[in-house]
C-alpha cells in the first residue's frame, strides 16, 4: 500500500522539499535498497521527495528523520539514494555513506568492500534530537570479519555498524530515504522531518 501526497515545504528560505509519495517496502527485496530486514517487529518505509537548494548549498542528508508522535520516538534514516532525473558524466548518485563506527580487522586495517569511517565528515541527527524522544537508530550489517577478510580461522565476528551520509553539492535531485521503524506498537502516528520542520504525515496501512 502506498499513498502520494503534493506539497512543498521551504526551509529557512533556502531549501525546497517537496514531498511525492511513500510506502511500505519488502523487508528482503527492494529495486534500489540493499539492507534486508529480518523478524516481524520491523518494518521498512520507503519516503521520497523532491529536493532543491535554492542558493546552491550543499544539502544535510542527515537532517531527514521519521517522528512517532504517539510512541515518542525519531527515527535515523537507515538507507538512502539520491539521483537526478538525467544522470550527466556519472553524477546521478549524490551522497557517500559513512560509518558511524571504526571498524578495524584484525590486522588493524580498515575492512575493504564496506563505507568507510572519516570522523571528519559530520553527522548532524542528534543535533535535531526533540525534547522526551528517543532517537532510534538500527546499524547495518556488512557480514564478519570472515566474509570480509577472507579469515578462515578464529572467532566469528560481526561487522556492524550505523551509518550516515556525506553532504550533497547537487542543487535540485530526489531523495529514496528507506526508515526501518517499530511494527509492535498498537498504534503509531508517523511525521517526516527535515531538521526542526515538519515536511509531512506519513501513512501506512
Amino acid at each position: 500500500m502506498q499513498f502520494s501526497f503534493a506539497q512543498e515545504v521551504i526551509i529557512n528560505d533556502s531549501l525546497s522539499i517537496e514531498f511525492l509519495k511513500t510506502k511500505k517496502t519488502s523487508k528482503n527485496f527492494n529495486t534500489r535498497s540493499n539492507v534486508k530486514v529480518k523478524g516481524n517487529e520491523a518494518k521498512r518505509i520507503l519516503t521520497r521527495c523532491k529536493v532543491k537548494a535554492l542558493y546552491d548549498q550543499p544539502v544535510d542528508i542527515n537532517a531527514f528523520s521519521l517522528v512517532d508522535t504517539i510512541n515518542k520516538l525519531r527515527y535515523r534514516i537507515n538507507e538512502y539514494i539520491g539521483y537526478q532525473a538525467v544522470s550527466v558524466m556519472g553524477s546521478g548518485y549524490t551522497s557517500k555513506m559513512y560509518l558511524k563506527k571504526n571498524l578495524k580487522n584484525k590486522k588493524g586495517k580498515p575492512y575493504k568492500g564496506i563505507p568507510k569511517y572519516d570522523a571528519s565528515i559530520k553527522d548532524s541527527f542528534e543535533d535535531f534530537s526533540i525534547d522526551g524522544y528517543t532517537n532510534v537508530e538500527v546499524p547495518i550489517r556488512f557480514g564478519t570479519n570472515r566474509s570480509l577478510a577472507g579469515e578462515f580461522s578464529g572467532k566469528k565476528k560481526e561487522i556492524i555498524s550505523t551509518v550516515y551520509y556525506s553532504p550533497t553539492q547537487l542543487d535540485q535531485f530526489t531523495a529514496e530515504i528507506y526508515f526501518i521503524v517499530h511494527n509492535s506498537f498498537p498504534e503509531t502516528h508517523l511525521e517526516l522531518y527535515y531538521g526542526n520542520q515538519l515536511i509531512s504525515e506519513i501513512k501506512i496501512d
